[in-house]
């Protein structure tokens, strides 16, 4: 399967929306600590920590697919860059 322009464009659009997304819920996280309605505030962090991460989990399973079916060896550097959130940079 060739990385068309498309797929280029798509996977920059995924970042752009992603990032966007974690910005906007870090400010609305802080406006609701702000105005003192600290149950929102955490829900907001909860729901925001949760979602980051199933995604940095999936990912990460995913590239030890692609490693397995490749084979080769795993390599710890990946599932640390996983921890810190950044895995989904590297799809």
């Amino acid at each position: 399967m060739k990385y068309t322009k498309l797929n280029f464009m798509m996977s920059v659009l995924g970042i752009i929306i992603y990032v966007t997304d974690l910005i906007v819920d870090i400010w609305v996280s802080v406006r609701f600590f702000y105005e003192g309605q600290y149950v929102f505030g955490i829900l907001t962090v909860s729901f925001m920590l949760f979602g980051t991460l199933v995604v940095q989990c999936f990912s990460y399973s995913w590239f030890k697919d692609d490693l397995k079916e490749s084979g080769q060896e795993s390599q710890h550097c990946f599932l640390l860059l996983h921890c810190l959130q950044g895995g989904v940079f590297t799809r």
